[in-house]
């Protein structure tokens, strides 16, 4: 038995040399929100290409709009893709939140979530997660509609940044 206390003992010894770091940041996710549209553009916001989308080469995409806004630390994101009425499938193939100090030049990927459809023509996304002070953050995003294996659109979005 001492042997098996020494043999734990030696091994947390080791472990307790290796640093690491928890930040809070990194533990945060985001969350469904209910914030109304009114409620939504009261607040500080930036927008990324809205509305309507005309001359694209599949055209399976009618409407898109991508969206954020800041209330104290949370970070709100708002948006929709809209397909033509055959489309089966609707919404973004990721969502990525970017941040960079407000006296930097280049922005860095801070979180960024996959995979977000509706088995429909119409997807809505609105999502809020609690960020940290000190950093500008953007939303950049990939639409995408699929009406058959063969027959799919993607089109890029990206907001304009909000200072925290």
């Amino acid at each position: 038995m001492k042997k098996v206390i020494s043999i734990i003992a030696v091994f947390m010894a080791i472990i307790m040399c290796f640093p690491f770091t928890v930040n809070a940041d990194d533990q945060t996710e985001w969350q469904d929100t209910n914030i109304t549209d009114e409620e939504f553009y009261a607040l500080e916001h930036s927008d990324g290409e809205c509305g309507p989308v005309y001359e694209r080469a599949s055209g399976l995409i009618m409407g898109k709009s991508l969206s954020i806004a800041k209330s104290g630390t949370t970070l709100y994101i708002k948006g929709y893709t809209e397909g033509i009425p055959s489309v089966v499938k609707a919404g973004f193939t990721e969502i990525t939140i970017q941040r960079r100090t407000s006296a930097g030049n280049s922005w860095s990927n801070y979180k960024t979530y996959t995979s977000l459809y509706a088995d429909d023509n119409f997807y809505s996304l609105a999502k809020s997660i609690t960020v940290s002070t000190g950093y500008q953050y953007r939303v950049t995003g990939t639409h995408y509609a699929k009406k058959s294996l063969l027959s799919t659109q993607k089109i890029s979005n990206s907001t304009g940044y909000l200072t925290f």
